[in-house]
């Protein structure tokens, strides 16, 4: 029993010990297991500050950034709408921003992060100077407003009346190019008959004085002589013969006298007897007048050919030319024909209704330009008149020849006939057949010959109208030169010294503007041109621009429509009335750059008075197509294409004039006489800027008036801030481990001391 509770005893200790053991270790894990826990706890609480830190930090920069481009400058936002930095330093509103972003320090507060910024600072870029961003700005600044501007304002007031312009384009453009190719015909046909009439000359010409004009009769006979054409040569040749045949017999009885008497003389010195019969006389008494015929027929066989034949050789000369003219005319003709052709099968169908739109000019007026160009046809000759004038040229070329055969048969005659007989028949017959080709082609080819004036009745039957068509086409040129001297009295005035001045002032900040943005030097006023018709198709192709311009704005919304209704809202341009004060000579400042800066942003120019003539100019030429469009319908009746073209360009011209001086006096014009809507001098400065506007000059220029009204350089103006601070938390714990750590590159930042460092950067603009 003893051992029994003896044993039992030990066996308690025993496990009492092993108790002990493990309630001690149970110990030691728990506070391992709660110093991991603590430090762990640390760990992420610093963590935790550490990320709020960054996000507060983060969020207080890019409010500063914001901070910063809220002071802006008031007087180029108020008056351009424009952003740039102004007001107080930049760095200063930064830190003040970051500061203002600090938890609090006080009494009982506590602060979670204590945060603390070591430096600040703010760098400014992307200039207002810049052609980039300042577009953008503008863009910005229009994007709703110009939009309803050009609706109400302009898009409006031209509404229908592209489709009608269309028409007009189409119709002077084929009228014009019928008329250069009517010209080119026209002057070829010329060239034709003066090449035909030359012809005839030249070898009437060499007729001239062989030939007998009019036709000599070529029955009886004419005493031997002195021969002066062919007439003689025929008709002497018998009084030459029988003359020739008696001086011979005179001469041989004359001979045989002498020799009896020569007989009778030796005779009578043989027998010794006095000789006193006298010396026998008679012989020839017609060796004048044959030697003056057999000469003058030398001299006619030896020229009469070569002349002829010259005459003929340059007549074919002629002729030839006369040929290559007629081609050239007839191409002429053929491009007219296919003008015409092209005209009726282009599909003008298509483009009908176009012109149906409310404040269009109406269908039926459309129609009548569409018919007019379909009228073109009515110039283009039928082919079978080139054919008949061919013909008739090679008719003049075989009477040529047949003359000059005849010529040379004759001259074959005539040198035959000295000491002959019996040519009588043959030079008759010779000289019948020469002067009865050289009567038919003097009579149909020379000064007044039949051919020549039935061709010229035929060519005047198409040109009957040329005459009043050149009439009018002269009176437009007179009418042409009264616009160049309004045009130019605009251009005229010098300005005064201070004006003078304040554009080359204006024009050295528009330099210095395009070479910092490296762009290029461009003006947009359009040359003047020199002649009326000239004007007239420049005008019309603009116009179509300067509209479709204004369909492509409409419709898309372009960054040229932004610019022009930024230029034209919030910079000045002329006043009609006053240009028309200063042109009557009173005083005033028309010519100052501060009341022209749209036109001087338009067009560049920097004489006083030449981006307001310029200005002008282009009314003028806009005017001119509207009047052209007009002046084709209410010229119609006039019934030639070609005379209805020079109509209408001299109704354009006078009407366009008249525009600009009521436009002058009253400040507005009526669209069109068949568009009852008034257009003001702006409406036709949003024209011109949607046709040339957004060029890099006129950016520039509308930078210089900017710089030159606010006296502040944009290029030191700024519209983008990038902020940078550094900024640093105490940490509670562990400032060691967290730096360790911090070298994995996870903590975006650094440990120094017991404090945490980062770097915060935002970038802000105003677009």
């Amino acid at each position: 029993m003893g051992d029994e509770r003896r044993g039992k005893r030990a066996l308690r200790r025993k496990r009492a010990v092993r108790r002990k053991r493990a309630e001690g270790a149970v110990s030691i894990y728990f506070i391992a297991a709660t110093a991991a826990f603590v430090l762990l706890n640390g760990l992420l609480i610093d963590f935790a500050r550490v990320a709020a830190f960054r996000k507060q930090a983060e969020l207080a920069v890019k409010s500063g950034a914001r901070s910063v481009l809220s002071s802006f400058d008031p007087e180029v936002y108020a008056g351009y709408g424009l952003f740039v930095r102004g007001g107080d330093r930049a760095d200063a509103l930064f830190r003040e921003t970051l500061e203002g972003n600090l938890e609090q320090e006080g009494p009982g507060v506590f602060r979670f992060l204590d945060v603390r910024w070591e430096s600040a600072e703010v760098t400014e870029s992307r200039p207002l100077a810049s052609h980039e961003v300042f577009r953008r700005q503008v863009l910005e600044e229009m994007k709703y407003k110009a939009p309803i501007d050009l609706t109400i304002e302009l898009a409006s007031r031209f509404r229908g009346i592209d489709a009608a312009m269309a028409e007009t384009k189409k119709t002077a453009d084929l009228l014009e190019r019928m008329r250069q190719a009517y010209e080119r015909r026209e002057a070829a046909l010329d060239e034709v008959l003066k090449r035909q009439a030359e012809a005839g000359s030249k070898l009437v010409n060499a007729m001239a004085g062989y030939v007998p004009d009019p036709p000599a009769a070529l029955t009886g006979t004419r005493p031997a002589g002195d021969v002066r054409d062919i007439a003689d040569a025929a008709l002497m040749y018998p009084d030459y013969v029988g003359k020739r045949l008696e001086d011979e017999a005179r001469s041989r009885a004359l001979a045989d006298a002498v020799a009896q008497w020569n007989s009778r003389q030796a005779q009578a010195r043989q027998e010794g007897k006095p000789f006193t019969e006298p010396y026998p006389t008679g012989g020839p008494i017609h060796s004048a007048a044959i030697g003056a015929y057999e000469s003058g027929m030398s001299r006619l066989a030896a020229s009469l050919p070569d002349r002829i034949r010259d005459g003929a050789d340059q007549a074919a000369e002629a002729l030839a030319a006369a040929r290559e003219a007629l081609g050239e005319a007839e191409e002429a003709n053929r491009q007219m024909r296919e003008m015409a052709a092209g005209a009726q099968n282009s599909g003008d169908e298509g483009d009908a209704g176009q012109g149906s739109v409310d404040g269009g000019i109406g269908k039926e007026r459309e129609q009548m330009l569409r018919d007019l160009r379909e009228s073109a046809n009515d110039l283009v000759l039928d082919g079978a008149f080139f054919g008949e004038y061919g013909a008739e040229l090679d008719r003049q070329s075989e009477e040529a020849a047949e003359t000059a055969d005849a010529a040379s048969q004759f001259g074959r005659s005539a040198a035959a006939a000295s000491g002959s007989t019996g040519l009588e028949e043959e030079l008759r017959s010779g000289a019948e057949r020469l002067q009865r080709a050289g009567d038919l082609y003097r009579n149909r080819y020379g000064a007044s010959g039949s051919v020549l004036e039935d061709r010229r009745g035929k060519l005047g039957e198409h040109r009957a109208a040329d005459e009043e068509r050149k009439r009018l086409e002269k009176e437009a040129e007179t009418e042409w030169s009264s616009a160049n001297s309004l045009l130019q009295a605009l251009s005229a005035a010098e300005g005064t010294d201070e004006e003078r001045e304040a554009f080359r002032e204006l024009d050295r900040l528009y330099q210095e503007n395009l070479a910092w943005n490296k762009a290029a030097d461009e003006q947009t006023a359009p040359p003047r041109p020199d002649r009326a018709s000239r004007g007239r198709d420049e005008a019309v192709a603009a116009s179509k621009d300067w509209l479709d311009a204004l369909a492509v704005a409409s419709a898309n919304w372009r960054d040229s429509l932004y610019f022009a209704e930024y230029a034209v809202s919030r910079f000045s341009y002329s006043d009609p009335a006053e240009i028309k004060a200063w042109l009557s000579g009173e005083a005033g400042s028309a010519t100052s750059p501060d009341k022209q800066q749209a036109e001087y942003i338009l067009y560049g120019l920097t004489h006083p008075s030449g981006n307001i003539a310029a200005a002008y100019g282009e009314i003028f030429m806009f005017r001119l197509a509207i009047r052209t469009m007009e002046g084709l319908i209410e010229s119609r009746s006039l019934g030639s294409p070609l005379l209805v073209l020079a109509g209408a360009l001299l109704y354009a011209v006078k009407h366009a004039v008249a525009d600009l001086r009521h436009l002058l006096d009253q400040g507005k014009i009526e669209l069109s006489k068949y568009v009852k809507a008034d257009t003001v001098y702006s409406d036709y400065l949003r024209l011109f800027f949607l046709l040339h506007g957004g060029s890099s000059g006129q950016t520039a220029r509308t930078i210089a008036v900017i710089e030159h009204n606010t006296g502040i350089s944009l290029q030191e103006a700024y519209t983008y801030v990038s902020g940078e601070g550094v900024a640093s938390l105490r940490l509670w714990f562990f400032p060691g481990l967290i730096k360790a750590l911090g070298k994995t590159g996870r903590l975006g930042g650094e440990v120094a001391g017991n404090r945490y460092e980062a770097v915060f950067t935002a970038d802000n603009a105003y677009q």
